[in-house]
């Protein structure tokens, strides 16, 4: 008789869509299909010391019920040692929604329990900035900005606000006019070197999201590919409008927009500022940069999922 599988549900009491219901939801959903133990975090870098002790324990998978950086904290831990499932409670979700997990906790619950009982495990690449590894997105510059914006309105309950914050904090961001001319130079092996205002990588499609809506940073980014990097010449007004429907439609990932250059499927980028810029990796704030390298990470991490793609 083949035992069900060990799974580590780690909880973050503090991510926007956790709590009691939900950590029941997801407990029940996986229950039947595994064994489930669960631990709560309770302090930073907590997810990365639970999920090593569990991969040491020999735990079939590591099971996240949290926001994306805790995520990207667990991955940054174990790496393939183990299987992870990421479950979507918290603002975005961004990793567990482009790995077609279900919506709500407790259908990605199932879906994750029901591929570690069937081995359904997908193996991706990571990308990396200045050492620190992301599952979806990296920036300098603007984005990394917004990401601090944010932050520095503290966290309601460890929460977030909302899409409609972040709109305000990347107008503010704008407005400032540090992003109107280019701050700094991009650099890949074969290519000439580009100028830009700020870096956007992805290592897949979609790069976030906006309630329902898909922002199409790095249209062409795949998980078993390298980076993909959009570089924006300069953020002046006059430019906005193309560059915000290009970035939500991926009419520029041709590589052909003025302005706005494209670079797919690269395994390493050097970048180098004119001053420390903000810099952040999958929603997390990584402090000021002056010089990084842009990487990607093969093996990256192993994913439960509802299928292979």
């Amino acid at each position: 008789m083949t035992l069900p599988p060990r799974l580590l549900l780690i909880v973050n009491p503090v991510a926007s869509g956790v709590g009691p219901r939900s950590e029941r939801d997801a407990i029940e959903a996986m229950s039947p299909f595994a064994t489930v133990e669960v631990v709560h975090t309770q302090h930073g870098g907590h997810a990365a010391e639970l999920a090593q002790a569990a991969a040491d324990a020999g735990f079939d998978a590591v099971v996240v019920l949290a926001g994306d950086g805790t995520v990207n904290e667990v991955l940054g831990a174990v790496g393939v040692r183990v299987p992870v499932g990421a479950l979507p409670a918290g603002g975005t979700s961004v990793l567990a929604r482009a790995l077609g997990l279900g919506r709500s906790v407790a259908d990605a619950a199932r879906e994750v329990a029901l591929a570690a009982r069937d081995g359904r495990v997908r193996e991706i690449a990571l990308g990396s900035l200045a050492g620190r590894v992301f599952a979806f997105n990296a920036g300098i510059g603007i984005d990394a900005d917004v990401v601090r914006r944010i932050d520095s309105r503290g966290r309601a309950h460890g929460r977030r606000p909302g899409d409609a914050a972040f709109a305000f904090e990347a107008a503010r961001a704008l407005a400032s006019r540090r992003y109107s001319h280019p701050l700094l130079s991009v650099e890949v092996a074969g290519r000439a070197p580009l100028r830009g205002t700020s870096v956007l990588a992805a290592n897949n499609a979609p790069w976030s999201f906006a309630g329902p809506f898909a922002l199409q940073v790095a249209p062409r980014a795949r998980f078993e590919l390298g980076i993909d990097v959009a570089v924006p010449a300069d953020l002046r007004a006059r430019r906005l409008p193309g560059i915000g429907r290009a970035l939500v439609s991926g009419r520029h990932a041709g590589g052909q927009m003025p302005g706005l250059a494209y670079l797919h499927d690269v395994d390493q980028v050097h970048v180098r500022s004119d001053e420390p810029l903000p810099a952040q990796v999958d929603g997390e704030d990584l402090g000021d940069l002056s010089e990084a390298v842009l990487r990607v990470v093969r093996p990256g991490a192993r994913m439960l999922v509802p299928r292979i793609t």
